[in-house]
């Protein structure tokens, strides 16, 4: 069994500003190093056998401070491109109203988060096509890339017996997670939050995830 604990980054400096953050990155705020050290305080049970996150800023600090604080600074993080957000384009920093109403009217109208979630691979496809700055990416590139990070994870860490890895991504990325592995609980997802943990479970071949865990 292979247990993965993905966690979205906490708070940046974007998110306070309330603006779109893809491949835009911006440091932790004061607020976001707290809630990091508050998901290392309830994990610190868990011996993680390896930590993956994405190569953006605001992950590898989270993924520092949840070590930290949970009493395992020694663990080595692996940065991995492929556990990007998605590349907004030019909608990159925009103020997230904007963002959300441009994206509703490519799409014809959304009237809710359940129906941006259940129309994931729409609204990455409309980002493409809008996009002017030529570096955002078709939801087909997106989905291969992360799917590639668990296979490879499984494949490296996960033949010896029962295994830990803590995955430290961001909101759409997570989402498209939950489009892969359980996306019979996308319409439900609904805003994934800064902090929040989900746990994919890896056994006998098959994977099964758990939105938003209590810890």
């Amino acid at each position: 069994m292979v247990r993965f604990y993905i966690a979205r980054h906490g708070q940046t400096l974007l998110n306070s500003l309330d603006r779109a953050q893809g491949w835009a990155d911006s440091p932790l705020t004061e607020a976001g190093k707290q809630m990091a050290a508050d998901i290392g305080q309830k994990l610190k049970g868990i011996d993680f056998d390896a930590v993956y996150t994405s190569d953006m800023l605001r992950a590898v600090q989270t993924a520092e401070m949840i070590l930290e604080a949970g009493g395992k600074g020694g663990v080595p993080i692996e940065k991995d491109a492929r556990l990007r957000e998605w590349c907004l384009g030019c909608m990159e920093a925009e103020n997230n109203a904007v963002f959300i109403k441009n994206v509703s009217d490519w799409l014809g109208g959304i009237a809710s988060f359940a129906e941006l979630n259940q129309r994931l691979p729409d609204v990455a496809a409309a980002i493409y096509e809008h996009d002017t700055t030529g570096m955002a990416e078709p939801f087909q590139t997106i989905e291969s890339r992360l799917k590639s990070v668990f296979a490879d994870a499984v494949q490296k860490d996960g033949m010896q017996g029962s295994t830990d890895i803590l995955i430290v991504t961001h909101a759409f990325a997570i989402k498209t997670i939950f489009h892969l592995f359980a996306p019979e609980q996308l319409s439900g997802l609904g805003k994934v939050k800064n902090a929040s943990v989900s746990r994919l479970i890896f056994e006998n071949g098959i994977f099964s995830l758990e939105p938003d865990i209590q810890l």
